[in-house]
């Protein structure tokens, strides 16, 4: 609280205008944000050995204010050198890579890493090294055996004028390194993943025997000589799988809250994330299922300038790659430590939904490495990411702090997610011929037709339609809900927060039609916590759908057409999302 100011009463209403002018400053200014946006990118090496990953690139801010992209080149010799590419503008232009240091060519392949800077300014590098066993780098052609990944770490000295020898701090085998980070006790934690001996037929001891966690656990290491020494936390973190072809917990990410406990965010194959605490990095409690949705992905965690957390994750269901998909990257800001989530909006697509997969390797968007830049940004790369280009993308926070949301369909399909459909396309308006609008209908009996839309979610909110029904409709399902899955998804209506379908009659609630070729203004204001949406068509109350499953949140709108054969559909002019009511304080 500030001191009652003394003296005139002009000086008192000039510093109470200070003190609210700095108060403004300081708070996210939604609505003024621009949406994410791919600030630069570098193209793999021709050659490269691994290039989706041996070329990823990971930012981190300096603390003069530039960000170092750092990667591991590897050159024909297969001697492996830590580099750095320098940008001044907040990762809009980067300089010509810097050889920063080499690892020893003896000890093994060498990739997957993450960097910390520390309270000192000091770079730490924690990477994987195969130990010669092929796992990263197969002698030859075919699938790398895993059968070692061992753990190293490097710290740069004189401020990032030299750097230490790199040294093993963990044999056996770890997997992906996506998190490390320095309480403000100084005590460096580097959360890790690893596999174990177990297996469906030797499960373990005490109540494990009665279920299945999988081969994998997660755990920490902790270091309070910055780097020199590591101890390992005892505490050993399994999750239940959801069948015996998965692995369990795995690849963790920490951040420290404003009360001191650590917070760990670990992927399971459970469409959600579960969670450990800790009071000082070493000792874990057991694990429990967090209410964050995500696919068989990690988080990414970062905490901003102002305070606030902003997460990273792939909210996908019911898609068999990745246990839910990688087709969209979401974020979401909480501003009271993780308890609430505001926005969970689409900030990067795959490139490449629109074609069927090779399943070749990993794709999608995913495994997303954040950093700060000096105007309070968040410049951020995936690893995942089809094809031998890494991005960087750049985004305010104020934009997942927006309240609102529209498409009139200008930009086409840029909004949606379509792929998988036929039948789905933007046409001229009927009546406007210089507008657009969305077409859906059953083109093909063996198609599927869908589209989704996102927007910002809100426990409280109001969606805006402007449908029009066309002769030779034969149904459509559309639906709210608080997660991506694929635009054809047929279980859709099972978890769906809430469902509103059209009947091939126009029935939309009983004794309450619409009229084919004819546009309605269709309005659902829905409400989470009551667990009720209102209906209301063409400004006149209707009706009122019960939810279909408890929800926090909204953020999904799902159009999928229900036809069995071919039909021709409908037709949306316009839509748009407010869920200001949900954040109004």
């Amino acid at each position: 609280m500030l001191p009652r100011c003394q003296g005139s009463t002009a000086f008192a209403i000039a510093l109470s205008a200070l003190c609210t002018w700095i108060a403004q400053a300081e708070q996210p200014r939604a609505g003024k944000a621009e949406k994410p946006r791919v600030v630069s990118s570098f193209q793999a090496e021709p050659g490269a050995a691994y290039p989706f990953r041996q070329n990823m690139y990971r930012a981190l801010q300096l603390t003069d204010g530039r960000i170092i992209a750092l990667s591991i080149a590897r050159d024909k010799n297969r001697q492996q050198t830590m580099q750095g590419r320098y940008s001044p503008d907040n990762g809009k232009t980067w300089s010509a890579p810097k050889d920063l240091f080499p690892y020893p060519k003896e000890a093994g392949g060498f990739g997957l890493f993450d960097a910390l800077v520390d309270q000192e300014g000091e770079i730490h590098l924690v990477v994987l090294c195969d130990g010669n066993s092929g796992s990263l780098f197969p002698k030859q052609e075919g699938t790398p055996t895993y059968d070692i990944l061992e753990i190293w770490h490097v710290r740069s000295k004189d401020r990032q004028k030299g750097w230490e020898t790199p040294k093993r701090i963990r044999k056996g085998m770890a997997t992906d390194l996506l998190s490390i980070t320095q309480l403000r006790n100084g005590r460096i934690v580097l959360p890790i993943s690893f596999k174990s001996k177990r297996t469906l037929y030797q499960r373990g001891e005490g109540f494990l025997p009665f279920t299945y966690v999988g081969p994998y656990s997660c755990s920490c290491m902790y270091s309070d000589d910055k780097g020199k020494t590591w101890q390992a936390s005892p505490d050993v973190l399994s999750v239940e799988t959801p069948d015996l072809g998965t692995y369990g917990a795995d690849e963790p990410v920490v951040i420290q809250r404003k009360d001191g406990r650590v917070w760990m965010l670990m992927r399971t194959q459970r469409g959600r994330f579960y969670e450990s605490f800790s009071k000082d990095g070493a000792r874990w409690s057991p694990p429990q299922p967090s209410r964050l949705i995500s696919s068989d992905s990690p988080a990414g965690l970062i905490r901003l300038r102002d305070g606030n957390l902003l997460l990273f994750c792939n909210a996908c269901l019911r898609y068999p790659y990745a246990y839910g998909g990688r087709f969209v990257l979401h974020g979401a800001l909480s501003r009271d430590e993780g308890r609430t989530w505001q926005g969970f909006r689409e900030v990067a697509r795959d490139p490449h939904r629109d074609t069927p997969p090779t399943f070749q390797s990993d794709y999608g968007v995913a495994y997303t490495f954040p950093t700060l830049t000096a105007d309070g940004h968040v410049l951020f790369s995936n690893w995942v990411e089809q094809g031998n280009v890494r991005r960087f993308r750049l985004l305010d926070p104020a934009w997942l702090l927006q309240t609102r949301h529209e498409c009139d369909f200008s930009n086409g399909l840029e909004d949606w997610s379509a792929f998988g459909s036929k039948g789905v396309e933007i046409i001229p308006d009927p009546d406007h011929r210089t507008a657009k609008v969305l077409a859906l209908r059953k083109a093909d009996a063996r198609w599927p037709a869908g589209a989704v839309w996102n927007f910002p979610v809100g426990a409280q909110g109001r969606l805006r339609l402007q449908l029009m029904l066309r002769p030779g409709f034969g149904g459509a399902l559309l639906g709210l809900t608080d997660h991506f899955s694929t635009p054809w998804d047929q279980e859709d209506e099972f978890h769906n927060v809430f469902n509103l379908p059209i009947a091939s009659t126009g029935e939309l609630l009983p004794r309450v039609k619409l009229a084919p070729g004819r546009w309605h203004q269709l309005e659902l204001a829905w409400d989470t916590q009551r667990r009720q949406c209102r209906v209301l068509l063409d400004d006149k109350p209707v009706g009122t759908v019960e939810d279909n499953r408890k929800g926090s949140g909204v953020n999904y709108l799902r159009l999928r057409s229900t036809s069995a054969q071919s039909d021709n559909g409908l037709l949306l002019r316009a839509v748009s999302a407010d869920v200001s009511e949900s954040w109004q304080r």
